[in-house]
């Protein structure tokens, strides 16, 4: 490289302060300079300077472009244009005064008060119309397909039906005890063909139930629709409005996504024991998943399928009590324990 278009190139502009000027040039012996020379000759000052470190100020200065550049986060509700569900931009405090469930008269348009999750995306809503019947349960996953797992569940149904007649008929004479285990291991056959089915269809819903007097319905509401709004409990939450009884409990419903995920279950009901609303030593609160409540399967059904899948008993056991009845402290999965991989259940002892 010749010395002058090197020169130009590394030429240092500063005030006259006895130093160095413009036309400063390396100093040293022959051997010092030459190598610094070859160093520089060498050097893609180009490159260097797209790429050496930024300063703070101009990390801060890139950031704030790329946050003006950025969408605001959009939240979702699956109930935004239902009169019976809280809206996006509607302050809680506006939609208790407007839907308290203690003197809201249940109706056609109103069959339960619903909030939702805002934090949870979710395309699918609930609309006015033919899905309006569909406003009885949680929010709807973007890839459920209720009308399919429906179906195939109540085949299913029917199926356990049958078999239970025609063991009833080729075991007739014997005693009541023996007929029945054998129903009942085609009956655990079949509960875990319902359960694969509603994964297999996305069709995964739950939730905590919460019974409640009259006279304390608001109060409660108001805590579980306040930490639903703040991404603190599950992904939605209802509760029934009054029906003209006033010595009938409310029920009130904690949504999880998936009743499989016992890590998300358990937490949800850690939550509602740290707010007061399960106690340890009071009566248990139990989990139903969505799809035995969209087959029709409640307390007492003539399929004698329990209709819970488990209770809080389960979940808020202390160690001690756990070691003392034998158990490693892990929650047991309901009826069956997932394989990995595949899709399959494994056949689980439970109480």
């Amino acid at each position: 490289m010749a010395k002058k278009e090197r020169d130009n190139r590394i030429k240092i502009s500063v005030p006259d302060a006895g130093y160095l000027s413009d036309e400063s040039d390396f100093y040293g012996d022959e051997a010092t300079k030459q190598e610094l020379e070859e160093r520089i000759d060498d050097c893609d000052f180009r490159e260097w300077a797209e790429n050496h470190g930024r300063s703070l100020e101009e990390i801060a200065d890139a950031n704030l472009e790329l946050r003006k550049g950025q969408k605001e986060e959009k939240f979702s509700n699956p109930y935004e244009g239902l009169s019976c569900g809280r809206q996006l931009g509607e302050p809680v405090e506006d939609f208790l005064k407007r839907l308290p469930p203690s003197r809201t008269p249940a109706s056609q348009e109103i069959p339960w008060i619903f909030v939702a999750n805002p934090y949870r995306k979710v395309e699918k809503k609930i609309k006015e119309g033919n899905d309006k019947d569909l406003v009885v349960e949680g929010p709807l996953e973007d890839e459920s397909q209720w009308n399919r797992f429906v179906a195939r569940g109540n085949q299913l149904l029917e199926k356990l039906m049958v078999v239970r007649n025609e063991i009833e008929k080729d075991m007739f004479g014997r005693a009541k005890s023996t007929i029945t285990k054998a129903i009942n291991i085609e009956k655990d056959k079949i509960v875990k063909q319902i359960l694969d089915t509603a994964v297999e269809f996305h069709c995964t819903s739950g939730k905590w139930m919460i019974f409640c007097d009259q006279v304390e319905v608001n109060e409660v509401w108001s805590v579980v629709a306040r930490v639903t709004i703040n991404n603190e409990l599950g992904i939605a939450a209802k509760v029934a409005p009054f029906d003209g009884d006033i010595k009938k409990s409310r029920l009130m419903c904690i949504y999880t996504k998936d009743f499989t995920d016992m890590e998300d279950v358990n937490r949800v009901v850690q939550k509602l024991k740290s707010l007061g609303l399960v106690v340890l030593k009071g009566k248990p609160i139990y989990y139903k998943c969505d799809a035995y409540t969209y087959l029709g399967i409640s307390s007492n059904n003539e399929y004698n399928i329990k209709a819970s899948l488990f209770d809080s008993r389960d979940f808020l056991k202390s160690k001690t009590q756990l070691a003392k009845e034998g158990k490693n402290g892990k929650i047991n999965n309901f009826f069956y324990k997932k394989k990995e991989p595949g899709n399959d259940w494994e056949r689980m002892d439970c109480e």
